[in-house]
C-alpha cells in the first residue's frame, strides 16, 4: 500500500501528533531524520510489523492511518523501556496477534485480533476507543485503556481492566510452552523475548477455546474432610487467625466437618451458601458464578475459599469466611452483612458497588475499591444513588433477597449525557455550597478535585473573572476546564503534555460529557450532605448564651466580641459546607468536622469563644507550664487573678485534680472554672458565676457542649449518697419516688465526675438496666406506637438515665 512520509519536525508543527503523550522535545537531534509514515484511507498490509525495528533501524517514529487498518500478520513491539514506532489508527485495527510494549498505540475504532493481544510493562500506552475482540487479552502492568466491551478471555496483572478469567500462566499456556517458558515459581514476564518470538512466528502458544469456559469442564465435586483442605490453605496469610479456616482445626468436631471441594476451574449457575451440609466450599482454581452468590443466614453460613479468581453477577453474603487469592470481579453488587463474617481479597477487586453492613472487608490497598458503610448517612446517599429502590425497605433499609433472586438489574441505569448546555453549567454554579462571601468552592473526593468558580471578582488586569468549572483526577491524568464561550455555549479545555490548557478535540467529546456528569454527581452528593446539616438556631438563646460570658464593664467592647461569636455560629448553621471546607478549613480540620460534622455549630461556638479570648484550649499533650499564659488569660479576664503553678506541672499536663484545686481557690469569688466538654482530649476552659451554672448548661447542651464543674467531693456526703444509690438500683417504686429529692445531688456527682467517678458511671448504667428489667415490655417498646403503658416513676428515672447516657456518648469521662 502506498504511503507518504513526513519528517517528525514538520509533523510536530501540525496537529497530527496532538493525541500522543510522548514528549518529543527530547528528540531534537533526531527530528529531521525520524519520519512519520501516513496512509490515507482504509489500508491492508501483509507484512509483519516490528514496531521497535521500524523505529530503531528504519527511522520510522510512527505510523498514521486515516481509516481502518488490516495487518495480515502480527504487530509486535519488542522494546519495553525506551521508544518504538507509534501507531495511530482513526478507524478500526485488525491483525493476527498484537503485543504492545513501550509504544503508543491509539485506535479510534475497534480492535480485532485473531488470537491474542498482549500489553506489557508500564512505559507504554494502548488506548482503544471501541471494543476489543480476541481469544485472549493479557495485561501485565501496562497502561491499557479499552473504552468499549472486552470480548475476550482475560489474564491481567493490573487494575485497569475490570475482568479476570485466569489466575496463572499454566492455566492458559500449552503444557509444552509452559515447560519451556515458566520459571520455578511458574512466573513469566509478558515481555519475555522468547514469548514474543513465539507470537511473531505464529506458533501455537495457548490452550484452545480459552474464551469458552463452561460447566461441562468442571472437575467432579468431592466431599472431603479438614485434613484434605488444610494443606491447601495453611500457607495463606490471615488477619485474625494463623491461616484461613484455622478455626476449624481447633473445633472439637473437626474430624466430622465436611467440605465441598472442586479441584480446578469451576463454573456454576448460582451458589447458595445456606448449605448446612458443609462447613465450607473450596475451589482450587477459578470460580465463575454466572448468577449470584447469596446466603440469608448471616450468623453461620457456609464458608468459601477460592484459590484463584472469583467472578459473579452479585455477591451478597454474611456469617462466614470468604477468602479469594486472585481477582474479585462482580458485575453489580458486592455486599457483606452482619459482624459474623469477613471477606478477604488478596488481589484486585472490581465491583460497581461494595457495601459493608457492620461487616469486614479485607482488601489490599491496590484493590482500588471504595467500601460504602451501610450505616453511614453520607454513604447511604451514594448507595441510594447507585442501586434500585426495590432492594430496600423504605423504613429500615434491610436488603430484600427476593429482589436479587428475581434476576433484575440492581444498578440504576446511567444516564448518558449527550450535551452540556448553559443551563447545566449555571445550575451547577448556583448550588448553595458557597458562603455569602465566597465565589469559589472545591470538592476533593475519591481522587477527584472539583472546583466551582462563580467568577465576578476582578483580576490583576482589571477584567472580571468569568465563571468556570474544573474537574481534575490526578491519578488518571484527567484535567478538564469548562466555561461559557463568546457564542453562549459551554466550551471545554484539557491540559496537554506541556501543562497548557487547549480546546478538547472532537474525539474526546464523550470523555468531556462523562467528566462533567461525574462533577455533577459529586456536587449533588455534597449538596445533599450540606442540606442535612443546615440548622435553625434560636438566635435569642444564642445571644443570651454568649452574653453570659461577659465580665467587663465596657459593653461596647464586649458587644463586638459577642457579634463575632454570634455570626460565626450562624455561618456554621446556615452554610455547613462553606464553613468546613472554605471559611474555616484549618479549625475544621483540627476539630475533625469533615468526618464528624454533626457538632458543627458547637465547634463554631467554642472556636468563636476561643478566638475572642472568652475561652482557651489547653492541650494535654504538653506540660501545663507551657500553657500557663492561656490559663492566666482566662483567670485574669474573669476574676482579675493570676496563679503560680505547682512544681509538678513543670512536667504534668492539666488534669481534673488541678481543676478541682483551682475551683477550691475560686470558691470565695463565687466563680467556677469550667471544662467545656465536647469529647476532645484537650481542656477547653472558661469561667462562670456559680449561680449561673444551671442556665449555662440549659443553653449549652443543645450545641453538644457540656460544661463540667470539677470540685473535690465531700467524703461523708458521698458515702450517704452511695447508700441511697444502692437502694435505688432495686428499682422499687416507693424508693424511686422518695429519692427524687436527692436527684440533683446525684446528677452533680455523675455529670460533674465528682468523687468515685468509676462507681458513679457504673451505678447509673446499672440503674438504667434494672429499671428496664422492671419495666419489661413497656420499657422495651417505649416510644413506639401502641406500646404498653409504663409506671410514671419508672418512666421518670429512665428518662433521667437516658439523658446522661446521651451526654456521656458525646463527651469525655475522666476516670481517676
Amino acid at each position: 500500500m502506498s504511503f507518504k512520509t513526513l519528517p517528525l519536525r514538520r509533523a510536530l508543527e501540525t496537529d497530527l501528533l496532538d493525541a500522543l503523550a510522548t514528549d518529543y522535545d527530547l528528540f531534537d537531534e533526531y527530528l529531521d531524520t525520524l519520519q512519520i509514515r501516513i496512509y490515507e484511507g482504509d489500508t491492508e498490509l501483509n507484512e509483519f510489523l516490528d514496531l521497535h525495528d521500524l523505529y530503531a533501524e528504519q527511522n520510522i517514529a510512527g505510523i498514521i492511518v486515516n481509516g481502518n487498518l488490516v495487518v495480515n500478520a502480527p504487530i509486535i513491539d519488542f522494546e519495553l523501556d525506551t521508544y518504538s514506532c507509534f501507531l495511530l489508527v482513526s478507524g478500526s485495527l485488525t491483525c493476527t496477534r498484537l503485543a504492545a510494549g513501550c509504544a503508543e498505540i491509539l485506535v479510534s475504532g475497534h480492535v480485532n485480533v485473531a488470537d491474542v493481544m498482549v500489553a506489557y510493562y508500564n512505559h507504554g500506552n494502548i488506548r482503544i476507543e471501541g471494543d476489543l475482540n480476541a481469544e485472549l487479552l493479557i495485561i501485565d502492568d501496562h497502561g491499557a485503556s479499552i473504552k468499549g466491551n472486552i470480548n475476550a478471555a482475560t489474564f491481567c496483572r493490573g487494575w485497569q481492566i475490570p475482568a479476570a478469567d485466569y489466575t496463572n500462566w499454566k492455566s492458559i499456556l500449552l503444557p509444552e510452552i509452559a515447560a519451556q517458558l515458566l520459571d520455578e515459581d511458574n512466573y513469566l514476564f509478558a515481555g519475555d523475548v522468547r514469548f514474543l518470538k513465539l507470537l511473531q512466528e505464529g506458533r501455537p502458544v495457548f490452550k484452545p477455546s480459552l474464551q469458552h469456559i463452561s460447566a461441562g469442564n468442571n472437575p467432579a465435586p468431592q466431599v472431603v474432610g479438614f485434613d484434605t483442605i488444610k494443606p491447601l490453605v495453611q500457607h495463606l496469610p490471615a488477619r485474625y487467625e494463623d491461616y484461613p479456616m484455622a478455626l476449624a482445626e481447633k473445633m472439637p468436631e473437626r474430624d466430622e466437618l465436611k467440605f465441598l471441594f472442586y479441584n480446578g476451574t469451576t463454573v456454576l449457575e448460582e451458589l447458595d451458601l445456606d448449605d448446612p451440609a458443609y462447613f465450607g466450599i473450596v475451589v482450587a482454581g477459578d470460580l465463575i458464578v454466572k448468577g449470584n452468590i447469596l446466603n440469608e443466614n448471616t450468623d453461620g453460613a457456609c464458608s468459601l475459599i477460592v484459590l484463584g479468581n472469583l467472578k459473579a453477577k452479585n455477591v451478597i453474603v454474611g456469617g462466614q469466611l470468604i477468602y479469594v487469592t486472585g481477582y474479585v470481579a462482580v458485575q453489580e453488587l458486592l455486599m457483606g452483612i452482619y459482624n459474623h463474617g469477613e471477606f478477604t481479597g488478596r488481589s484486585y477487586v472490581w465491583a460497581p458497588v461494595v457495601i459493608a453492613d457492620d461487616y469486614r472487608f479485607q482488601f489490599e490497598d491496590f484493590a482500588r475499591v471504595k467500601v460504602l458503610d451501610f450505616n453511614d448517612d453520607d454513604d447511604k446517599e451514594i448507595i441510594k444513588e447507585k442501586l434500585i429502590d426495590e432492594l430496600f425497605d423504605r423504613e429500615d433499609w434491610f436488603l430484600y433477597y427476593t429482589t436479587v433472586k428475581e434476576g433484575i438489574p440492581l444498578l440504576k441505569p446511567i444516564v448518558q449525557r449527550t450535551t452540556i448546555n448553559v443551563e447545566d453549567f449555571t445550575k451547577l454554579l448556583a448550588v448553595p455550597l458557597f458562603g455569602p462571601d465566597q465565589t469559589r468552592v472545591t470538592i476533593n473526593e475519591d481522587g477527584w478535585h472539583i472546583a466551582l468558580n462563580r467568577g465576578g471578582e476582578t483580576d490583576e488586569d482589571g477584567e472580571q473573572v468569568p465563571g468556570s468549572i474544573t474537574a481534575i483526577h490526578t491519578d488518571d491524568e484527567k484535567n478538564f476546564f469548562y466555561y461559557i464561550t463568546a457564542d453562549n455555549t459551554v466550551g471545554a479545555l484539557i491540559e496537554d503534555e506541556n501543562e497548557r490548557w487547549v480546546p478538547a478535540p472532537a474525539e474526546m467529546q464523550e470523555e468531556v460529557l462523562k467528566v462533567f456528569t461525574i462533577a455533577e454527581g459529586y456536587v449533588t452528593r455534597k449538596l445533599t450532605w450540606n442540606n442535612k446539616l443546615v440548622k435553625t438556631i434560636d438566635k435569642d438563646k444564642l445571644w443570651k448564651l454568649i452574653w453570659m460570658f461577659r465580665n467587663t464593664p465596657d459593653e461596647t467592647i464586649f458587644q463586638g466580641m459577642a457579634i463575632t461569636v454570634f455570626n460565626r455560629v450562624l455561618y456554621a448553621a446556615e452554610y455547613p459546607y462553606a464553613y468546613i471546607f472554605s471559611k474555616y478549613p484549618d479549625e475544621s480540620q483540627h476539630r475533625g468536622l469533615a468526618d464528624s460534622p454533626y457538632w458543627l455549630t458547637g465547634a463554631a461556638l467554642l472556636d468563636g469563644l476561643i478566638l475572642v479570648g472568652l475561652a482557651q484550649e489547653i492541650t494535654r499533650s504538653v506540660p501545663l507550664s507551657q500553657r500557663a499564659d492561656e490559663l492566666n488569660d482566662v483567670l485574669n479576664y474573669y476574676w482579675g487573678v493570676n496563679i503560680q503553678l505547682h512544681e509538678r506541672f513543670i512536667n504534668d499536663p492539666i488534669d481534673k485534680s488541678f481543676m478541682c484545686g483551682l475551683n477550691g481557690m475560686l470558691h470565695e469569688l463565687e466563680g467556677a472554672l469550667l471544662r467545656l466538654d465536647v469529647g476532645v482530649g484537650s481542656f477547653i476552659i472558661a469561667g462562670m458565676h456559680l449561680k449561673d451554672l444551671d442556665i449555662l448548661n440549659e443553653l449549652m447542651h443543645p450545641f453538644g457542649v457540656f460544661p463540667k464543674f470539677f470540685t473535690d467531693a465531700d467524703e461523708e456526703e458521698e458515702a450517704e449518697l452511695k447508700k441511697i444509690a444502692e437502694e435505688l438500683k432495686k428499682a422499687e417504686i416507693p424508693v424511686l419516688h422518695a429519692a427524687r429529692v436527692h436527684q440533683s445531688k446525684l446528677w452533680d456527682y455523675v455529670y460533674n465526675e465528682r468523687g468515685d467517678v468509676k462507681y458513679w458511671q457504673e451505678w447509673i448504667d446499672d440503674l438504667k438496666y434494672q429499671i428496664e428489667l422492671k419495666g419489661g415490655t413497656a420499657a422495651l417498646f417505649r416510644g413506639e406506637e401502641d406500646a404498653p403503658s409504663m409506671d410514671p416513676e419508672l418512666d421518670h428515672w429512665l428518662t433521667w438515665c437516658e439523658k446522661y447516657e446521651a451526654i456521656s456518648e458525646e463527651c469525655n469521662i475522666i476516670l481517676d
